[in-house]
């Protein structure tokens, strides 16, 4: 069974799109082959019914684009066919069973890292709390503030799928709430806020939106952001983007800060459950020719977006 699927010409991951189905984001999933392959979105629709029948397998090395998949899947019986060898199709049904049984193991795989998650990250902290209560003073929180840490500091990078984490000595540009720091570094916060200029900024004519950060994120984690996705109901919201001027070559370059969202509590959330692999804010950027965004560490200061956590907390 192969990795990716092939529309005109171009090879997608068919992870991508299972992962984006699982989300009930059809659309989006179909926006993602037509902007990629550069093809209708009725084909786009087509090949996205091919995953939902759970089909798609049967049509490993063929380029989608040239498919007739009603012609494949549902030609009239009346009409001559050449007949096909029983070991062919024994061959087919054999590798249906296979991609069945590949899902299912994945499935089963993915349920016992998520058991796995939840009691070494969920009950474990219930023997560690005065760890979090530690980390919680470092960043200015008191002993009776919230049980999760403030999105400025838990949505922290601590590794990626590549093992990459940050160097201690690399200038951090992440925006920090000053109003939630304790008195000793609060100081240090303003100056750098002062000689940042933040009133230079130039905001954004163009940026992304909240679902192209989100898949840009999704990349850029490895998927680590599907689970907390589909597992703890919690989408990226963008706010206020930047232009930026560290462009590297694309055609366009902005900053910005994020927020998690649960969409079942209609609130924002300060951080996911388990290992934290998010930061509160990130780079996007436009390749030239290209049409969808992309994500990397943020690069310059930009101002903690209150209003970005305004708009979304609940409102009860």
């Amino acid at each position: 069974m192969n990795n990716n699927i092939l529309v005109n010409k171009i090879e997608i991951e068919k992870e991508i799109i299972i992962d984006l189905i699982k989300q009930d984001n059809r659309d989006g999933a179909i926006n993602l082959i037509a902007n990629r392959a550069n093809v209708k979105f009725k084909t786009a629709r087509d090949i996205v019914q091919m995953f939902d029948e759970g089909d798609i397998d049967l049509f490993d090395g063929k380029d989608l684009f040239l498919v007739d998949y009603d012609e494949v899947l549902h030609s009239d019986s009346t009409v001559h066919q050449e007949p096909v060898p029983s070991s062919f199709l024994e061959v087919e049904k054999d590798r249906s069973k296979q991609g069945r049984s590949k899902k299912g193991l994945i499935i089963g795989l993915s349920l016992l890292a998520l058991g796995f998650i939840f009691l070494r990250y969920v009950i474990g902290f219930n023997h560690i709390r005065h760890h979090l209560s530690e980390l919680a003073q470092v960043f200015g929180k008191n002993d009776g503030g919230a049980t999760a840490l403030d999105a400025d500091t838990a949505l922290r990078g601590t590794s990626f799928g590549s093992g990459a984490t940050r160097v201690a000595d690399v200038e951090d540009f992440r925006p920090v709430d000053t109003n939630l720091l304790s008195p000793e570094f609060k100081p240090t916060e303003m100056a750098k806020i002062k000689n940042a200029q933040f009133d230079n900024l130039i905001p954004a004519k163009k940026s992304p939106t909240d679902e192209e950060a989100q898949l840009a994120l999704i990349y850029l984690t490895n998927r680590q952001l599907t689970d907390v996705i589909m597992q703890q109901k919690l989408n990226i919201k963008i706010g206020q983007c930047y232009e930026n001027p560290l462009r590297d070559g694309n055609q366009r370059c902005v900053s910005c800060m994020i927020l998690l969202y649960n969409r079942e509590k209609k609130d924002w959330q300060e951080a996911p459950e388990g290992a934290n692999f998010l930061d509160n804010a990130y780079d996007f950027y436009l390749p030239e020719g290209g049409d969808i965004w992309g994500a990397k560490a943020l690069s310059m200061h930009i101002p903690y977006d209150y209003a970005l956590f305004k708009k979304y907390e609940r409102k009860d």
